[in-house]
C-alpha cells in the first residue's frame, strides 16, 4: 500500500465503507478530502453522492447539491477543472458543518476563478459563522477543520491578505497536527514558509520549510500535495544568491502536485533565471506577458498574481538597465492590495534614475512600517546610506548600511543587497572595515556583475518631448514626422535639440536607442 497515492488510498477506504453500508464513514471520509478528491478522484465522490438516499439527501442538502455539481463535472470533462463551478444553493444550508462546507466550497470557486475579492468574503462569513456556533456544534465539526482553515488561508493568501493568510494557516497546521491529518499539516506548513520567503522572514521561512518537509517525508505518499514549501525553499537559496541551485529545486516539486501557484512560481523562476544569466531580459519578459495573457481572469483583481508578477517584471527590467520602466512599474502597484511591500526596491529604482528626493521618500516611507518586511527594509536602508554618503553625512550612511547588512545576514537575503550599484556598495563596505567582518559580505563585495546598473542623471522629459521621442522612433523624414505631430519642421529640430541634450547624445538614431534603453518610449 506504501506505493499508492493519497487520493487511491481515501477512494478505496471510501469504496469499503460505502461496500459495507457505512454511509456516514463514507461522508466524513469525502468531507475531509474533499479537496484532493475534488482535483484526482471525483468519481470517488459522485459514488458517495449516489449511494445517499432521498432521506439521507434531505438530511444533508450540501450533498444533494453536491451530486448535482459532481453530475456536471463528470458529464462535461473527465478531466480535472482548471477552477470549481458554483453549485446553485435552492435553500440555506441548516448545520454547521453544511455551512461551513458550501462556504468553503464557494470560496474555492472564487479563488480558482480570480475572484479573489469574493473568495474573502466567503472565508471571513465562514470564519464568523464558527466564532457564532455552540461549544457543542464545535465540537462536532472540530476534526473537520483543518482543511477549511487551509482554504480560508488560501484565500486570504492569493488576495495579498497576508496576516489574514498567516492566522488561517497556523490554525490549519494546529489542527491538522492534532488530528492527524499529515497532508493539511504539510501544506499549511508549506504555504507559512511561502508566505514568509516572500516577506524575507528568512528564519520563519527556514522553519516552516523544515517541518513541512519532514512531514511529507514521514507520509506514504505526498506526490499530489501542495509541495509549496519547495517554492518557498527554492526563493530562499536564490535570496543567498544561487539562483542555478533554486531552479534545480523547483524543477523537482511533484508533477501531481496541487499548482494554484504555477503562476507565482513562474514569476519566481523568471527571477532565478535572470540572475542566473541563462535568458535575456527581453525572452522573460515575453514569458510573463504570454502567462498574464494565458491567464487573464487569474490578475483581473489585485492579490499575489498581479502583484509578484508586476514586481518581478519590475526587477528584471532594473537588471537590464531599463529603471524608468521599473520606477513605473513599481509606482503602479501602489493601487494594488499588497503592493506596497514594493516600495524598498522602487526606492532603489528611483536612485537609479537619480531621482533621489523621490528615492529619499520611498526609502522613509519603508523604513518607518516596514519593520517585519526584511525584504523591502534592506534595500531601503541602502538607498538611505547612498544618499547619506552623497550628502556628506558619513556617519549616518555607515549607520544605514551596516544595519542593511546585519539584516541581510540574519534573514540570509544576500540577493537584497544588490539593488544598488556595484561600486557605491563597495565604497560604503570600505567605509565600514572591520564593522562588518562577515565573509558573505567581502565575497559579495568582489561580485560586481550581479550588482545593479550604475546610476545616472535623471532625464525629465516633457509629454510633448516624449510625443515627439516616440514619433521619431516610428521612422521617416523630419517633413514627415512634422507633419504627423501638426508641428513646422524648425519647431521640431528645436524639440529634437532639447531631447537630445537631455539624453546626452547627438542624434536621432542614438536618442531612440537610449529611450527605449531606459523606457522612455
Amino acid at each position: 500500500m506504501s506505493g499508492r497515492s493519497e487520493p487511491a488510498r481515501v477512494a478505496s477506504l471510501i469504496y469499503l465503507a460505502l461496500a459495507e453500508q457505512r454511509h456516514d464513514d463514507a461522508i466524513e471520509l469525502a468531507e475531509t478530502n474533499w479537496p484532493v478528491l475534488i482535483s484526482h478522484d471525483v468519481a470517488a465522490l459522485r459514488a458517495v453522492a449516489d449511494r445517499l438516499s432521498p432521506a439521507e439527501l434531505a438530511e444533508r442538502p450540501a450533498w444533494d447539491r453536491i451530486r448535482r455539481y459532481l453530475g456536471f463535472l463528470m458529464i462535461e470533462s473527465p478531466l480535472r477543472p482548471t477552477a470549481y463551478v458554483e453549485p446553485a444553493l435552492p435553500h440555506p444550508p441548516r448545520s454547521l458543518a453544511d455551512t461551513l462546507l458550501t462556504l468553503t466550497t464557494r470560496g474555492i470557486a472564487a479563488r480558482t476563478a480570480g475572484r479573489f475579492c469574493e473568495a474573502v468574503r466567503l472565508a471571513r462569513s465562514a470564519l464568523k459563522r464558527l466564532d457564532e456556533a455552540c461549544d457543542a456544534e464545535r465540537d462536532a465539526v472540530q476534526h473537520r477543520l483543518a482543511d477549511g482553515y487551509l482554504q480560508w488561508g488560501l484565500s486570504f493568501e492569493f488576495a495579498a491578505l497576508e496576516t489574514e493568510a498567516i492566522g488561517a494557516f497556523e490554525r490549519a497546521y494546529e489542527l491538522g497536527i492534532a488530528f492527524e491529518n499529515l497532508r493539511v499539516a504539510t501544506d499549511a506548513a508549506g504555504e507559512l514558509s511561502w508566505v514568509h520567503a516572500v516577506a524575507g522572514r528568512g528564519g520563519d521561512a527556514d522553519a516552516w520549510g523544515e517541518r513541512a518537509r519532514r512531514l511529507a517525508e514521514s507520509a506514504r505518499s505526498s506526490a499530489t500535495w501542495r509541495r509549496t514549501d519547495i517554492l518557498a525553499a527554492a526563493v530562499r537559496l536564490a535570496d543567498r544568491l544561487r539562483p542555478d541551485a533554486a531552479l534545480e529545486l523547483l524543477a523537482t516539486r511533484p508533477d501531481g502536485a496541487v499548482d494554484e501557484h504555477r503562476l507565482p512560481a513562474l514569476a519566481q523562476s523568471v527571477s532565478f533565471r535572470l540572475t542566473s544569466g541563462r535568458a535575456s531580459p527581453t525572452l522573460l519578459l515575453s514569458e510573463l506577458r504570454r502567462a498574464e495573457t494565458a491567464d487573464a481572469p487569474l490578475f483581473a483583481e489585485s492579490g499575489q498574481n498581479l502583484v509578484s508578477f508586476r514586481y518581478i517584471a519590475a526587477l528584471v527590467h532594473l537588471a537590464a538597465h531599463r529603471p524608468d520602466r521599473a520606477v513605473e512599474l513599481l509606482a503602479a502597484l501602489d493601487q494594488e492590495r499588497g503592493g506596497a511591500w514594493a516600495l524598498g526596491v522602487r526606492a532603489a529604482a528611483q536612485l537609479a534614475v537619480g531621482a533621489d528626493p523621490e528615492a529619499r521618500r520611498d526609502a522613509e516611507l519603508v523604513v518607518a512600517r516596514s519593520e517585519h518586511r526584511p525584504r523591502q527594509l534592506v534595500p531601503a536602508l541602502l538607498v538611505k546610506a547612498v544618499l547619506a554618503r552623497q550628502a556628506g553625512a558619513s556617519g549616518a550612511a555607515l549607520d544605514a548600511f551596516a544595519d542593511a547588512c546585519a539584516l541581510a545576514v540574519e534573514h540570509g537575503l544576500l540577493s537584497s543587497l544588490v539593488v544598488i550599484p556595484h561600486a557605491e556598495f563597495l565604497d560604503l563596505f570600505r567605509l565600514a572595515g572591520d564593522r562588518l567582518d562577515d565573509p558573505q559580505l567581502a565575497d559579495l563585495a568582489r561580485m560586481p556583475l550581479v550588482f545593479a546598473p550604475p546610476r545616472r542623471t535623471a532625464v525629465k522629459l516633457s509629454p510633448r518631448e516624449l510625443e515627439v521621442l516616440r514619433e521619431l522612433a516610428g521612422g521617416g523624414a523630419l517633413s514627415s514626422v512634422a507633419a504627423r505631430l501638426h508641428l513646422s519642421v524648425n519647431t521640431l529640430k528645436v524639440h529634437n535639440h532639447a531631447i537630445y541634450k537631455k539624453l546626452g547624445v547627438d542624434g536621432r538614431d542614438p536618442a531612440v536607442a537610449v529611450a527605449l534603453e531606459r523606457g522612455l518610449i
